[in-house]
């Protein structure tokens, strides 16, 4: 892929894979990482995106690079929430009900937190998710009902 075409996809949806893969592994530093190896891959290796699927190809990816890290024995089980509140509190758009909300987010399982951050956070439909998470759209609908429900216990405590 020509390196003009990555960097249109870096400044267009680099931020988007960043909270992504942060949200999935924990850690500012990994995040980058991955966000970082997944344009790396593009740049060296011949890909065709088609027009219009961009954003949803380079999801799957970064997710696959995120499963990957967790996978891999560089993966620490300590996850410091502190470590990212900055980025939630560095924009004016985000409330201290975010930050709450972003915090209990990251308390539940992986396998809730996905789905729920893609169709919350990033828009995408059921349908969409399956494909990005490899899993059924009812995997996907349960996954959310049970994690709606995490949230809610967890945000009236």
């Amino acid at each position: 892929m020509k390196k003009d075409t990555v960097m249109r996809l870096f400044s267009q949806y680099g931020n988007d894979l960043y909270r992504f893969a942060l949200s999935y592994v924990g850690s500012k530093c990994e995040a980058e990482d991955i966000v970082q190896d997944v344009f790396v891959k593009l740049i060296s290796r011949p890909f065709v995106i088609r027009q219009g699927t961009e954003k949803s190809y380079l999801l799957k990816v970064t997710a696959n690079r995120c499963k990957d890290y967790l996978k891999s024995p560089r993966y620490k089980t300590h996850v410091d929430i502190d470590d990212y509140a900055d980025v939630i509190g560095s924009s004016e758009e985000y409330t201290s009900d975010d930050n709450s909300l972003f915090n209990a987010l990251n308390l539940i399982d992986e396998k809730t937190r996905m789905p729920i951050f893609l169709h919350y956070y990033e828009g995408y439909s059921y349908k969409e998710i399956s494909a990005i998470l490899k899993v059924s759209e009812s995997a996907v609908a349960m996954r959310i009902s049970r994690g709606k429900e995490e949230l809610k216990k967890l945000l009236e405590e």
